[in-house]
């Protein structure tokens, strides 16, 4: 048996993980604070071409949407109970700017503030602690935070999964796939956020 066969077949026993694994992943990507830390969109993303290449289920991603909405949930319970005072968080002392750009973009766009706020790994968990400081009603926030959770899981993990149904089974870009394609879709989102800093919009 190959390496590679060896690491699918691993993959394969311990698959029963993957689901609580997606959740906690999900959770701590959206919690505020640790939202800076781990990059919960690439790991979904990277879990997505094991699901196109057939070594993990679909059944991942309600787990991943799961995890997603009461990880924002809790931030914005926290923008609720510290108000201004979420800045004092440890992990976010050093990044203050975050709170003032999620803020902005709350200003902006409101309800669809939560949406957007999931495909900015940054900006997520304060985006919700905004909405509760800004007065935000609970229920509306409850309900664009389900949807949005919902969205951004499908499309996380099907980035990953439409290249990972291009791959064989027992190829070595089975274990390059999962590395290579979060990294290319990180590239092109600050690429973009590049380009739009540098043409002042």
């Amino acid at each position: 048996m190959s390496a590679i066969q060896q690491i699918t077949a691993l993959i394969h026993a311990n698959a029963s993980f993957a689901g609580p694994l997606c959740l906690v992943v999900a959770f701590l990507g959206c919690l505020l604070g640790t939202n800076l830390i781990v990059p919960a969109g690439a790991i979904l993303t990277a879990l997505g071409v094991l699901i196109g290449a057939g070594v993990l289920s679909w059944t991942i991603m309600p787990w991943a949407a799961c995890g997603a909405s009461v990880g924002m949930s809790a931030s914005y319970t926290l923008g609720l109970r510290l108000g201004s005072r979420v800045r004092r968080i440890p992990l976010l002392r050093t990044r203050p700017e975050f709170i003032e750009r999620a803020r902005g973009l709350f200003e902006r766009y409101g309800f669809a503030s939560i949406l957007i706020g999931y495909f900015s790994g940054p900006l997520r968990a304060p985006v919700a602690s905004v909405a509760a400081i800004a007065g935000m009603r609970r229920g509306q926030f409850e309900l664009a935070n389900i949807v949005s959770a919902l969205i951004w899981a499908v499309v996380a993990v099907g980035i990953g999964a439409i290249p990972g149904a291009m791959i064989e089974p027992n190829s070595i870009w089975l274990l390059i796939g999962p590395i290579l394609v979060p990294v290319i879709t990180i590239g092109i989102s600050m690429a973009i956020l590049f380009l739009r800093s540098a043409s002042g919009r």
